[in-house]
């Protein structure tokens, strides 16, 4: 038996032995399992109601730009890019990685010859050729771009521009084009080197411009907050922290 200051000791070691204990086994189980504001609180999916700046912003995430004219002039545009060349097999990676694209011949379905350069993707096509474009959204985000094909919009067939506009991608989902508003897609004839100096909104003959932007309606990833399960006993840390941010 123990008594006296002896007892008093020894209980208080048993204490705090026990809040230790327990504060070691809520940061393993809590800690090392926080999800994101959005995973916890199915109140902050926000449903078509825009409430972070990157939903509603009218500045695009970024701009892919594609440059189109017939084989053996695109060689002489790329040589005035002036850049490493490198050919594509199908899709090219784009946007920092946000969309893969590719165009087709719409009559054989085959890909186009495309190359990478100076961060312009390079079409060989013919004028009057029929062709798509296909594109793949690597994010686990839905996207909403709006597209500028030689100088015009393709949904409304107006002067183009980088505005958000209808066409959407859903998470890791491909949109297919292959018709404006003016029918179907025709490369046309390119005159000149000045597509590789246009970088306006409008564009011009030969310059394809999809502007790329998060969708209204993608779920909001805010901070990672401690839940109150996840809190240690005895205040041995401030609720609601700490916060992680991505």
């Amino acid at each position: 038996m123990t008594s006296g200051n002896d007892g008093k000791i020894i209980t208080g070691i048993q204490i705090t032995v026990m809040a230790v204990t327990c504060l070691l086994t809520s940061c393993a189980g809590g800690l090392g399992g926080l999800n994101p504001a959005w995973q916890q609180d199915p109140n902050l999916y926000h449903q078509g109601v825009p409430a972070r700046p990157s939903q509603s912003a009218t500045t695009p995430h970024g701009v892919l730009r594609v440059v189109y004219a017939a084989p053996d002039q695109l060689s002489r545009l790329m040589e005035r890019q002036d850049d490493v060349v490198d050919t594509q097999r199908g899709f090219a990676r784009m946007g920092d990685g946000t969309l893969d694209l590719a165009a087709q011949d719409v009559a054989t379905g085959q890909w186009l010859e495309s190359h990478l350069c100076g961060g312009v993707l390079f079409i060989a096509g013919l004028p009057n050729q029929s062709y798509r474009l296909v594109l793949k959204n690597r994010t686990l985000m839905p996207l909403e771009i709006g597209v500028g094909v030689d100088g015009k919009d393709v949904e409304t067939g107006k002067t183009a521009s980088w505005r958000r506009g209808s066409l959407r991608i859903e998470p890791r989902g491909t949109l297919t084009l292959e018709k404006s508003a003016q029918g179907a897609l025709l490369f046309k004839a390119v005159s000149g080197e000045w597509v590789l100096f246009d970088t306006s909104p409008q564009g011009r003959v030969g310059l394809i411009q999809i502007a790329v932007y998060l969708a209204a309606d993608a779920p909001s990833v805010g901070p990672e907050k401690l839940r109150a399960s996840q809190i240690a006993p005895l205040g041995l840390l401030p609720v609601g922290a700490p916060e992680q941010y991505r």
